[in-house]
């Protein structure tokens, strides 16, 4: 038994390896595609840092006129902001291409997919690396760690660990809300299901979740975790859950992502048996 569970361990090692090994390649092919388009480049840039700055302005504006909003303030809100920026860069870096996922299905541009040496789900998504976004995670990790600075009176080594735990959560449920929302693609091939279910339910990903009634708001944390981008991290990060909340909320998106993973591998493969 004991050598069967380290031949697990060597095989998950080994893809693991295998995986960081491809998406280093990947972004190297990106950097030299990015670094020929230098308009293109600065263009996205300061499009984003826009971007950055309606969102600020916007909340700004509301917390001078009310010192809380769903009983956050505007010091913790301003951390919640921060974990959305750093979100949306991470998925600008490396997920650009799960954009394109619908009209890739129709058109019949996933085939090469199949005999590639990685999950099709990994390879997909990470085939777009850009550079220009690097500039991007910059600015929004600066303007989280100016956030935490204010918010956080005290900040000690568990407050560096919790926040960049929140960090690495929200990667991950950004990922797996770019694999949710493409698994509606390929149950319903042709009908944009990805981009309709992005914009309705992405536009509460940038407040905090408690001005929802409970039913809604456990909905967009543990069905489909909108509020795992920047909502439970920013909680985390603030002590605004306990330990054993925190716990709960790790441990249930991880299980879910790994959920829509397999079933996202899963429909691939009908799409294959109907594209062959």
């Amino acid at each position: 038994m004991i050598a069967a569970l380290r031949r697990r361990s060597a095989g998950a090692l080994a893809g693991m390896q295998q995986h960081l090994r491809i998406a280093a390649a990947l972004a190297r092919v990106g950097v030299v595609r990015k670094s020929q388009f230098k308009l293109e480049f600065w263009s996205q840039v300061i499009m984003d840092c826009f971007w950055y700055a309606a969102h600020v302005g916007v909340f700004e504006v509301l917390y001078s006129h009310s010192p809380e909003i769903g009983g956050w303030n505007r010091e913790a809100f301003r951390v919640l902001l921060g974990y959305l920026f750093v979100s949306d860069a991470f998925m600008m870096i490396f997920l650009g291409q799960m954009w394109r996922f619908g009209r890739d299905l129709k058109d019949g541009k996933l085939d090469p997919y199949r005999a590639r040496p990685a999950s099709a789900l990994f390879l997909y998504a990470f085939n777009q690396f850009s550079l220009e976004a690097c500039l991007n995670m910059l600015v929004a990790s600066a303007y989280l760690v100016y956030a935490l600075v204010l918010a956080v009176p005290q900040i000690s080594a568990s407050t560096v660990l919790a926040a960049l735990a929140a960090v690495a959560l929200s990667f991950w449920v950004r990922f797996v809300l770019m694999a949710l929302f493409s698994l509606a693609e390929l149950v319903a091939v042709g009908a944009d299901a990805s981009r309709f279910l992005h914009d309705l339910l992405h536009a509460s990903n940038d407040r905090p979740l408690d001005i929802f009634e409970r039913r809604l708001r456990l909905f967009l944390i543990y069905i489909v975790p909108i509020g795992g981008l920047a909502h439970v991290p920013a909680a985390i990060a603030l002590g605004r859950y306990s330990w054993q909340e925190g716990l709960f909320a790790v441990a249930w998106l991880l299980a879910l992502g790994l959920l829509v993973f397999a079933a996202w591998t899963r429909g691939f493969r009908r799409y294959e048996s109907a594209m062959g």
